[in-house]
């Protein structure tokens, strides 16, 4: 089972009457398991029409096809996928049993075969064995060469010194929920976590269900200095990504309300610093030039605009995916995105227009390389990008069992052109 298990928990699931794919996909499945393939039909070609990009409503509308027996519709949508630069296992797939064996669906398969080769570098930066939690958020301490990763199984945070000695960060007796995305505030001394409470954490209830918050600690002492909690508005919230701002304000991107929030220094709440309903499932948050750029697993890339907060979605490329993408980091050559909401998962280069209403280009750096499944979130060390591999969303034990078994997670880095 793939990590998506936790991004779908977090999407807020559109309505049927919004054409952004995830409330029409729904709608089509239950279509499909009914036997009702026209009715799918027409829903899955709403919403990829809404969302050209996203391969897995290609996949679905390519499966419908093919189960109503439309082999040239079947092979024509898997042939879009291809040129998107993906590869599913379709071979696997039970609903493409009546292509099997045909000429145009092997030259499917050859081409995701081309697809799945290994692409870019994704060098081994830190192995981290025995390891029972699942690691998602990552930061890098320049002045001490610190690593620091978020476990959301162990509600906690770990530290990997520069000697490569592995040990608990924060105290295991405080009242975290479970920790993603993290970020250094070197200026102010502080580490801070983006915090959710979800089912896969240790001693989840269901009154946990739909908190989060945002939590500080010293980075000389490792205390918990301060945790401040997303004010109560009646919904349902889960902290993913995290943005600390030069004056120390916090964004901090919602996956489950579309909302970015601020918490401001010195301030004892949250505020709402911008909100699109539109949108399902908000991941990484960078400063880019005036704006600030955000992913949202469904949808793609948008501009926030730090005056107003108006959320503008950046056009791409033709045959460029940005759906899928997860963690966000700004270099000088761009933004360096993981992408695990894709086959095979990659880590990608977004270089936005002057102007940002749209992307000037998108190069793949890394991709099926060894290792590099189950993405998490991304950070710089030593100003190249470096992310966390082998999470453990993926791992059945981690929610199946009471005890999981120990596996390895892996910090890789690639190369800036």
């Amino acid at each position: 089972m793939r990590r998506y298990l936790l991004l779908l928990l977090f999407a807020s699931v559109a309505s049927a009457a919004e054409p952004t794919g995830v409330g029409l996909r729904e709608e089509a499945r239950v279509a499909t398991s009914r036997g009702d393939l026209d009715a799918a039909r027409r829903l899955l070609t709403q919403a990829a029409a809404a969302q050209p990009d996203s391969t897995s409503l290609q996949l679905d509308l390519a499966a419908v096809a093919a189960l109503r027996g439309d082999a040239p519709a079947a092979i024509s949508t898997l042939e879009k996928i291809v040129a998107l630069g993906a590869a599913p296992p379709v071979e696997r797939d039970p609903r493409f049993a009546t292509l099997q064996g045909s000429a145009p669906f092997r030259r499917v398969l050859q081409a995701f075969s081309q697809i799945r080769e290994p692409v870019g570098v994704a060098e081994e930066m830190a192995s981290l064995t025995g390891r029972t939690g699942i690691l998602e958020g990552i930061a890098w301490r320049a002045r001490t060469g610190d690593l620091f990763l978020g476990d959301v199984r162990h509600r906690g945070i770990w530290r990997r010194d520069r000697e490569g000695r592995v040990a608990r960060f924060s105290a295991e007796e405080e009242s975290l929920l479970g920790v993603f995305g993290l970020a250094i505030d070197e200026a102010r001394g502080l580490l801070w976590a983006a915090m959710s409470a979800v089912p896969e954490m240790e001693g989840f209830t269901p009154e946990m269900k739909g908190t989060a918050g945002l939590a500080a600690f010293s980075l000389a002492t490792s205390e918990l200095v301060r945790v401040v909690e997303v004010p109560d508005d009646g919904r349902e919230h889960g902290l993913g990504d995290l943005h600390v701002a030069e004056d120390g304000t916090v964004y901090a991107t919602d996956a489950k309300a579309p909302v970015i929030w601020k918490l401001e220094p010195g301030a004892e709440e949250m505020q709402r610093f911008a909100e699109e309903r539109s949108l399902v499932s908000l991941q990484g948050i960078v400063r880019w030039r005036d704006d600030f750029i955000v992913a949202d697993y469904h949808r793609g890339l948008f501009a926030v605009s730090p005056s107003d907060g108006r959320f503008r979605q950046l056009a791409h490329p033709p045959g460029a995916s940005l759906v899928g993408l997860h963690g966000l980091v700004a270099t000088p050559a761009g933004i360096v995105a993981t992408q695990p909401g894709i086959t095979p998962e990659r880590v990608v280069l977004i270089v936005p227009s002057e102007n940002e209403d749209r992307v000037k280009s998108v190069t793949l750096l890394a991709s099926a390389q060894a290792g590099m499944v189950d993405l998490g979130l991304i950070t710089l060390i030593n100003q190249q990008p470096a992310w966390v591999a082998g999470a453990g969303w993926e791992v059945p034990s981690i929610s199946g069992e009471t005890t999981p078994r120990g596996r390895k997670v892996l910090v890789q880095q690639t190369r800036l052109p």
